[in-house]
């Protein structure tokens, strides 16, 4: 028991100087900063709890103890597997020639586009100036914050890097993974076009398996690096949307 609560007390103290570095480099309002604080405070909190059950020879049934330490186990295992089956997703390369590339939004601060989307559109980018013939459709609404569209903000960086404006469409109307999928389907002439779905790394899985579940089979994805400090939240954040998505069947 005093063991498990030393675990748990450092697991809390690593959460909170993560949220730290996290809010050092990317401010307060980074997404999933709540969770860290939240594991931290908690973390701790428990580590505190099994040291008074310890310290006062609490007895606790030995049911609870095992079943706290295989429910424990296996959320660990789940999480393992599945993060490095998003990694795996995120890493592989797709083969030329696709028909059509769909670029995911993500953040725009007024018109300027956030890290996140440009290392997105710079990925793109390369793809299509490989295969000229590539049709691209830049995918995301307008949010809070957003003085035009995501879609719009993409289609400006990607013309002023020199990608004729023919080639590209814009779906402005979605505001998750799972519209940015359906929406754009509308632009595709038949469901059976090979395509290359451009986001995060981290978000590589997710997006193939939601595109598998609206009819698009020949689909491959392209993964965009992300900022190193933030790597660990994003994934975290993904695997419990996985989860999220598998339970209200979007995947």
């Amino acid at each position: 028991m005093n063991i498990i609560a030393g675990m748990f007390l450092i697991l809390g103290i690593l959460s909170l100087v993560y949220v730290t570095a996290i809010i050092l480099y990317a401010g307060l309002s980074t997404a999933f900063v709540w969770f860290w604080i939240t594991l931290g405070i908690c973390s701790i909190g428990l580590a505190f709890l099994l040291r008074i059950v310890y310290a006062r020879n609490i007895e606790i049934p030995k049911f609870i103890k095992l079943g706290f330490m295989g429910v424990l186990l296996l959320g660990i295992f789940i999480f393992l597997l599945t993060v490095a089956v998003i990694m795996k997703q995120g890493n592989q390369v797709p083969a030329p020639g696709a028909d059509y590339v769909i670029v995911l939004g993500a953040q725009v601060r007024g018109t300027a586009l956030s890290r996140a989307l440009k290392n997105r559109l710079d990925t793109a980018y390369g793809y299509l100036v490989d295969n000229p013939d590539c049709i691209v459709i830049v995918s995301g609404g307008q949010g809070s914050g957003e003085d035009i569209s995501e879609a719009e903000a993409m289609s400006r960086y990607l013309i002023s890097k020199g990608i004729h404006k023919n080639r590209i469409i814009k779906e402005d109307k979605s505001t998750n993974t799972n519209e940015n999928i359906y929406y754009s389907k509308a632009f595709m002439k038949t469901d059976t076009k090979t395509t290359v779905i451009v986001t995060s790394r981290f978000h590589v899985y997710r997006a193939i398996q939601i595109a598998k579940k609206q009819g698009l089979e020949q689909i491959q994805g392209l993964g965009a690096p992300t900022d190193d400090i933030l790597t660990l939240s994003y994934y975290v954040r993904e695997f419990l949307a996985v989860i999220k998505d598998r339970m209200v069947g979007n995947i």
